[in-house]
């Protein structure tokens, strides 16, 4: 399977995606488990984290979509996603438009509140929930937990849709992508992330909003900001005839004191949110050997929030559609 040949099939069902169904109402926020939540129902508790980056992770097993505050749990809630045929993509994404009141254009101005889209068509926002995958390839939210959903994240955001559950846990290291005495002598002559705060949403409008993406099959890095590549290279992977597998990781800061990069990392369709091994995701990183003058572009447009991909698959250009440059891990599903 290849990027290119993913974007064909997902881009045969792109426009009929946008017509993801009226929004739904939402039951009450309910104290019931997730895993005995009815279609509707949701649960959200943000003052379990206050501040931080967030991702939303999407279980389409399960039709449940998680949402993540500085690598704590502060929402989960029951979806709907695409049915046979308009399959909702998985992969890895980020949010390059968002809408507060979208209309389908190709399905007679159907409304999609609270809109935000990770690729083509394909969005969060609110929609039928009859307990079963429904639509055409959105990911249909309560309408409360949409709203909600919505106040949270900014363009750039991370949405991560796998087949089974993912986990998400705490990484503290010297920069992942660098090493450690890079880091530390570009922290001290930039103090670029320590100075840069999380970005916010803006209505829309792109705030330089980076992200990396390393190709082990292409040997390459991308570097973009606001979907857009502002920095490709070359870079060597040790041991190059063993897969890394996939693996995101999400820039939390940098605290001075440690002399440290936080990150949280993603632990893909493991299966349980708590499953994550840290020394394998490390382990990853760590087979990166990356030219010093790219460490120091890197360094400079680094801010909390940033994502950073890393995958075994190509990076073609067919998978991006404007500025939604994605990691499909599945075909089946696009």
């Amino acid at each position: 399977m290849t990027f290119g040949s993913t974007r064909r099939v997902f881009l045969k069902t792109a426009a009929t995606a946008l017509a993801c169904g009226l929004a739904g109402s939402a039951l009450a926020q309910t104290t019931t488990a997730d895993t005995e939540l009815k279609p509707g129902q949701w649960l959200w508790y943000p003052e379990r984290s206050l501040y931080g980056p967030v991702a939303i992770i999407v279980s389409l097993s399960d039709q449940l979509a998680f949402v993540y505050r500085n690598g704590v749990r502060i929402g989960v809630s029951t979806v709907s996603t695409g049915r046979q045929g308009f399959e909702t993509p998985t992969g890895v994404f980020t949010i390059f438009k968002k809408e507060k009141m979208h209309h389908s254009k190709q399905y007679k101005n159907a409304p999609m509140p609270d809109s935000e889209f990770f690729f083509g068509g394909a969005a969060l926002h609110a929609g039928g929930l009859p307990g079963y995958p429904s639509s055409h390839g959105c990911v249909h939210l309560p309408t409360s937990f949409a709203s909600l959903v919505f106040g949270v994240t900014h363009n750039g955001t991370p949405v991560i849709v796998t087949k089974e559950r993912s986990g998400i846990g705490s990484l503290s290291h010297s920069g992942l992508v660098m090493s450690e005495n890079d880091l530390k002598q570009i922290e001290t002559m930039t103090g670029h992330v320590v100075s840069k705060k999380l970005p916010v949403d803006t209505q829309g409008k792109g705030q330089g909003n980076f992200s990396l993406l390393v190709s082990a099959a292409d040997r390459k890095i991308y570097g973009m900001k606001d979907g857009k590549i502002i920095l490709q290279s070359d870079v060597q992977i040790t041991n190059p005839n063993r897969p890394v597998g996939s693996h995101v990781y999400i820039l939390q800061g940098f605290d001075p004191g440690r002399k440290n990069f936080d990150w949280l990392a993603v632990g893909m369709g493991t299966g349980h949110e708590d499953n994550i091994e840290q020394p394998k995701e490390l382990a990853a990183t760590e087979r990166l050997v990356i030219p010093p003058d790219v460490y120091a572009k890197i360094a400079k447009n680094l801010h909390p929030g940033s994502a950073f991909m890393f995958t075994d698959l190509p990076a073609h250009p067919d998978t991006r559609t404007g500025t939604d440059f994605v990691i499909m891990r599945d075909g089946r599903s696009s």
